[in-house]
């Protein structure tokens, strides 16, 4: 098979549609790496051409047929470089990834490369995942499928494979969650238009899934997690989509309470990629809820001691460990473990020091061993992070304060941030702990009192 591209060079090909907010940033952050870059543009009513243009680009209008790989292979046929790199408007190449990616494009022609997907979402989290990205010019190589496109289905047929590696691509397309909701939606017509029973796809399967289940529609979620688990061979050829069939049955078994149907389903996720952080998360929940609190804490402590592989299936590993920590805090806690919180706090506070979270629960922790200053600067340290919207920080402050003999000190901080906090009921839980003879009361009182218990647990 002839190439059709130009000697050591890289393409960058898109299809957009209403970016003008987000293909400045993306195309600036590739334009240094890019031999050229091919834009094809299916319909935008706002400035994403003439911006798109403004930067040298080039841009081919297109219908749009509800059809992600019909215009993707559009971009493709007019490429020119040995290389061709695929991005989305809301994707961003991280300064560090240029290099790698201008070296890769220096290579023979011969396979796929895969690159580390970081769907960015509020709060430096989100799902990470390994996805095709970087490919050979050549005509038998194009994209399938109306949606969740793929170029690797045809790369295989010809026999080339994907080679992993470490250069990274930030997604920044589900920061907002009713935007999340809107494609899930439309995703889900999609799919089920292609959908073709006598040719069961796991892969179509699992992405009908996990739309439903962010759409909240657990029940036809579950349907479709068992479809992807009854196609033939699913479990030994694609070990990473049963995972995530399984993983969406657990947790759907935990939001129904069926906790020990839960944990059957979890532990089989785990099985198939053991290392895998939400698993290990959603598996622990169950535990701790079928009241197995040792069980539950050793598969935390599993967790937090895994950095995990790098799936072909999305896995927030940042959520999923910070979230580990914090109920390992709590769980330890109810155990009496007092020893063995200190040095998880201990150890929290290193690995992750830019959190504000864990440097309210390393402040926490301090506070009960009585390391009054240690933890006024993990409070501190936690404000400097996020000064906007912690509670818990100002709160672990205030106790301090109150520890030392300065409650009016205490009395004053919870007046300059109490418009922040009013409608949050642990604001108000630590207001009557201080005050309890304070008549003032501006949310739920069962609410309070459930917030009241936890602080006592946490601080005292």
């Amino acid at each position: 098979m002839s190439l059709r591209a130009t000697p050591n060079s890289l393409s960058v090909c898109m299809i957009v549609k209403n970016e003008a907010a987000t293909i400045v940033r993306c195309l600036s952050s590739i334009k240094p790496a890019a031999h050229e870059i091919i834009v094809v543009d299916t319909g935008s009513l706002d400035d994403t051409v003439a911006l798109t243009k403004s930067l040298g680009v080039t841009v081919i209008q297109s219908d749009w047929r509800d059809d992600f790989s019909y215009s993707r292979n559009i971009s493709l046929k007019a490429a020119k470089g040995t290389w061709i790199l695929w991005l989305d408007a809301d994707d961003v190449v991280p300064a560090a990834s240029l290099q790698k990616i201008k070296d890769l494009s220096a290579s023979a022609p011969d396979r796929v490369y895969g690159f580390i997907i970081k769907n960015e979402k509020p709060g430096n989290t989100g799902s990470e995942f390994m996805q095709a990205r970087m490919f050979p010019n050549r005509p038998d190589i194009y994209f399938e499928r109306r949606i969740h496109e793929q170029m690797m289905l045809s790369a295989l047929r010809i026999g080339m494979h994907m080679q992993e590696t470490d250069v990274v691509i930030e997604h920044h397309g589900y920061a907002d969650a009713e935007k999340v909701k809107e494609k899930s939606a439309r995703n889900v017509g999609l799919l089920l238009a292609e959908w073709d029973s006598s040719r069961p796809d796991a892969v179509m399967a699992i992405e009908i899934a996990d739309s439903y289940y962010t759409l909240g529609d657990n029940e036809k979620a579950r349907q479709w997690y068992k479809t992807v688990l009854s196609v033939p061979c699913c479990e030994d050829a694609m070990p990473h989509v049963a995972s995530q069939a399984y993983l969406g049955l657990g947790n759907i078994a935990n939001k129904n309470e069926k906790f020990k149907e839960a944990i059957l389903f979890l532990e089989k996720a785990v099985t198939l990629c053991k290392d895998r952080s939400d698993a290990l998360f959603s598996l622990a929940v169950a535990q701790d809820l079928s009241g197995d609190l040792t069980a539950a804490a050793r598969t935390l402590f599993t967790l937090i001691s895994k950095s995990g592989p790098t799936l072909t299936v999305g896995v927030d590993y940042r959520e999923a460990t910070i979230k580990a920590y914090l109920r390992l805090e709590r769980i330890l806690t109810e155990l009496g473990k007092e020893d063995e919180l200190f040095a998880l706090a201990q150890k929290a506070r290193i690995e992750l020091a830019h959190r504000p979270e864990i440097q309210n629960m390393a402040g926490r922790v301090l506070y009960k061993n009585k390391k009054l200053m240690d933890a006024l600067h993990a409070f501190e340290k936690s404000l400097e992070i996020e000064p906007r919207g912690n509670c818990e920080a100002y709160i672990g402050l205030c106790i301090i304060y109150a520890a030392a003999g300065r409650k009016d000190h205490a009395e004053a901080t919870l007046r300059t941030v109490q418009s922040q906090f009013e409608t949050r009921p642990l604001f108000w839980a630590y207001w009557h702990m201080i005050f309890p003879g304070d008549s003032l009361l501006r949310t739920d009182t069962a609410a309070i009192e459930k917030e009241t218990q936890t602080l006592k647990k946490l601080f005292l």
